[in-house]
């Protein structure tokens, strides 16, 4: 069996830790542990982000199926490194079919059947300023029923 091929980046007080081995691909750190047989992985890309500490610039994002459920994680990784270059190329190899680093990440995002970190922002964004102008309508409609 061969060495497990990894990638690991620190930021902060998180550290992912990838590894691939000859059949299972291994997600290590705070709040995202993953560990799923190579076969099970449907999909995978890489997305770009925007971080303004430059320490990370891309979402690796992978999917599977796990107990007839989709399952997807993203996990943040800096394109340029060589090692993720290496880990991602290793991926590649072992699941050509599984790939959509191909696509335009959107694309991609879609085929897997994600919404995109950038338009969850915006949508809870949105949800929480409806939220507060619904809570203002009701405190005037409230206080207008008093006088």
């Amino acid at each position: 069996m061969a060495e497990p091929i990894t990638y690991t980046l620190s930021f902060g007080m998180s550290k992912p830790n990838l590894s691939l081995t000859d059949d299972r691909f291994i997600s290590q750190g705070p709040m995202q542990n993953v560990d799923v047989p190579l076969s099970a992985l449907r999909y995978f890309g890489v997305s770009p982000v925007y971080n303004q500490v430059n320490t990370y610039d891309a979402e690796l994002i992978v999917a599977w199926d796990e107990a007839g459920k989709r399952k997807s994680k993203k996990i943040y990784v800096r394109q340029a490194d060589q090692s993720f270059q290496n880990f991602r190329g290793a991926l590649q190899q072992r699941r050509p079919d599984a790939s959509l680093l191909h696509m335009n990440p959107k694309e991609a995002q879609k085929q897997m059947g994600l919404t995109s970190t950038n338009k969850l922002a915006w949508i809870i964004g949105l949800a929480i300023v409806g939220l507060i102008l619904l809570i203002v309508a009701i405190a005037g409609a409230w206080s207008a029923m008093s006088s």
